[in-house]
């Protein structure tokens, strides 16, 4: 296995977690400052939205798992 392919798609998956996060905290403070957009019609959005964004968190928690087990067993 190559190691640096495996390095690289690490790399790429904690990127995209922290991408996420950085978007659910901002649309959380968003709601929690009473935004005029969260009091209008597009408050229906937010559900949907947050439901994304947490599916994208759990599939990057399932990549790192799986770039886990390519990896294997760390050296004792």
């Amino acid at each position: 296995m190559n190691k640096i392919s495996w390095r690289e798609d690490f790399d790429e998956t904690c990127q995209d977690i922290l991408e996420d996060a950085f978007l659910l905290d901002a649309l959380s403070v968003y709601l929690f400052s009473g935004g005029e957009f969260a009091n209008e019609r597009w408050a229906d959005c937010f559900p949907l939205v947050f439901h994304r964004l947490c599916g994208y968190l759990s599939q990057h928690a399932m990549d790192l798992h799986r770039l886990g087990k390519r990896a294997g067993p760390d050296p004792q």
